[in-house]
């Protein structure tokens, strides 16, 4: 992940710098553990074959502690700037340490998973088919609590997982993984996906007001409301 953050005080009110430097020091104190559990798991017990429950809980907890405030930090950067984006290679880096981080996840008994990344308690899902905290545990139960998914997986495990850390994180991996895979193909992996599907792909450009299609046929977009009809 990218250590560099420069805060540029300019015209921003006192909320705003009381908010982003809260998210400094919050990533700061997150990288510092984080690394120094790295560093003593690694000099104590070598091989992470040799790593307890309660080691394997500690690095997934301070490493998704720690991605998420760098996450952060992204996202203070894209306040400051819309069009800011993570470079190609900074996110091959973010993707591989997720990776990691899933190899670990893939080791922890779902029980002891759900202590370190409880369950969102939401219960409504039946009501607005839904993932919710129900379908979570059944998923988990299935799978057996005593037993770990393995690295291979980890990836389904999250599809289902109800955690709001988790999430975000699977969800910056799932942005990784396509850009690394446009910059090898060409095409993103919803462009990919729906492609094999044969779904049009359209892209918007609200500035000029059209609509391009994969096949490059502009059309304009209406600036009168859908549900507004003509009366004559």
């Amino acid at each position: 992940m990218d250590n560099n953050f420069t805060v540029t005080e300019g015209n921003k009110n006192a909320e705003d710098l009381k908010r982003i430097k809260r998210v400094i020091v919050n990533y700061d104190a997150w990288m510092r553990q984080y690394f120094n559990t790295v560093n003593q798991l690694f000099d104590e017990k070598g091989s992470m074959d040799n790593w307890t429950q309660h080691d394997l809980m500690k690095f997934a907890l301070q490493a998704t502690k720690y991605i998420n405030a760098a996450l952060d930090i992204k996202h203070e950067n894209m306040r400051e700037n819309p069009s800011y984006d993570m470079t190609l290679e900074e996110k091959k880096k973010s993707f591989a340490l997720i990776d990691s981080l899933f190899g670990v996840i893939g080791r922890i008994k779902l029980k002891n998973l759900i202590k370190v990344f409880p369950v969102t308690k939401d219960f409504d899902g039946a009501k607005y088919e839904c993932k919710d905290y129900f379908y979570t545990m059944n998923i988990l139960r299935e799978k057996g609590l005593d037993n770990a998914v393995g690295r291979d997986n980890v990836f389904e495990l999250l599809w289902d997982y109800q955690n709001d850390d988790l999430w975000d994180i699977f969800s910056f991996f799932l942005s990784c993984m396509s850009t690394i895979h446009r910059q090898q193909t060409g095409v993103g992996l919803a462009e990919e996906f729906f492609s094999k599907q044969g779904v049009s792909m359209s892209s918007i450009d609200f500035e000029k007001g059209i609509i391009v299609d994969d096949n490059g046929k502009i059309a304009k977009i209406s600036d009168k409301p859908s549900y507004l009809q003509v009366v004559k």
